[in-house]
């Protein structure tokens, strides 16, 4: 039997939008990676307001863990409140080049952390949760396999995958044909 898209395993989705919306868009994406980061930074917002608020769209923003980076702000953003688990990866996507060019990585995510709300004690007790390590790796692990994820960002809008990072009106076009064919 198929795996189903539409179940993660290891981690819950976190929807952005109404679970009544005609088109779900299921985004697998890593923070050190600059084609996620600048999607994240300047697309995701727009179709954020133009059609999550509307109703249209439903976000399923799923982790792919590309190396340790990646799994370390996955854990530090699951950790926190759900309110605040975008903010948080907001604010490590902000800094993705930063990240990847810094001399100690651990340094720079400590900061980051730390003006994201996340004091030392926190910090060391997300990286200590096996459960959400063991989470993200499960699905990372079924995103490859049973999806045939091998990139990111890829992106499944209502079934059909993308691959890269789209601009606005590649994302707007591929939306408003999901919603077309609905």
């Amino acid at each position: 039997m198929a795996a189903d898209l539409g179940q993660p395993l290891g981690r819950a989705d976190r929807p952005l939008g109404s679970a009544s919306a005609p088109v779900t868009v299921i985004e697998y994406s890593s923070p050190t990676c600059p084609h996620c980061a600048l999607y994240r930074r300047e697309v995701a917002p727009k179709i954020e307001a133009e059609f999550v608020r509307s109703g249209k769209v439903r976000i399923l923003f799923r982790p792919l863990l590309r190396n340790n980076v990646d799994l370390v702000i996955f854990m530090l953003a699951d950790a926190q409140a759900e309110s605040q688990t975008q903010p948080v990866l907001d604010a490590f996507y902000e800094r993705q080049d930063e990240i990847v060019n810094s001399p100690s990585p651990e340094q720079t995510l400590r900061e980051i952390a730390r003006s994201a709300g996340i004091d030392r004690a926190k910090f060391d007790a997300a990286l200590s949760a096996q459960s959400e390590l063991n989470g993200l790796t499960k699905l990372s692990e079924q995103a490859r396999n049973d999806f045939k994820v091998e990139g990111t960002p890829t992106f499944f809008i209502n079934g059909k995958r993308i691959t890269g990072a789209p601009s606005l009106e590649e994302m707007r076009n591929a939306i408003t044909d999901a919603l077309a064919n609905k």
